[in-house]
């Protein structure tokens, strides 16, 4: 079930946000449950924001001092806690990372410094669906039923 939000400082493409939507969707489910099924593609959520130049600063400036060709982006991993192992968050925050490089288009030379993730933890007890308060087990059984 995972929910993901991708802020970038240039819009993204209908066609390019529809495929990543997809592409970190698949990658998240895989991570957390090893195959995608409906039930978790029902509560799976990606959520895109585009804030221009002159909303976003970099090194207290509007301008392009210190973003010097870089492609700007940040994707924020929200999942119950304990659902994936250190590794396993390892692995979603450096393939989520990649999936949003390549849908921004970024260059060969592009160091990818301007790009963020951040994995967030919820913790048990702070995470409901309809108004109830849902057990990783719960999730995990809902998220898995074929």
């Amino acid at each position: 079930m995972p929910f993901v939000e991708i802020t970038t400082r240039e819009k993204l493409s209908d066609a390019v946000r529809a495929e990543l939507a997809e592409t970190l969707l698949v990658t998240m489910m895989n991570l957390e449950i090893g195959h995608p099924t409906d039930h978790a593609r029902e509560i799976g959520w990606i959520w895109f924001h585009t804030l221009p130049g002159t909303s976003w600063s970099v090194g207290g400036r509007f301008d392009d001092t210190y973003i010097k060709g870089r492609k700007m982006g940040c994707a924020r991993i929200i999942a119950p806690e304990g659902i994936l192992s250190r590794e396993l968050q390892s692995q979603a925050l450096a393939e989520v990372t990649k999936n949003l490089r390549d849908a921004m288009g970024a260059e060969d030379d592009d160091d990818t410094s301007g790009i963020f993730a951040i994995y967030e933890e919820v913790p048990a007890g702070h995470w409901a669906n309809g108004g109830k308060i849902l057990a990783l087990g719960e999730l995990l059984a809902t998220m898995e039923a074929v």
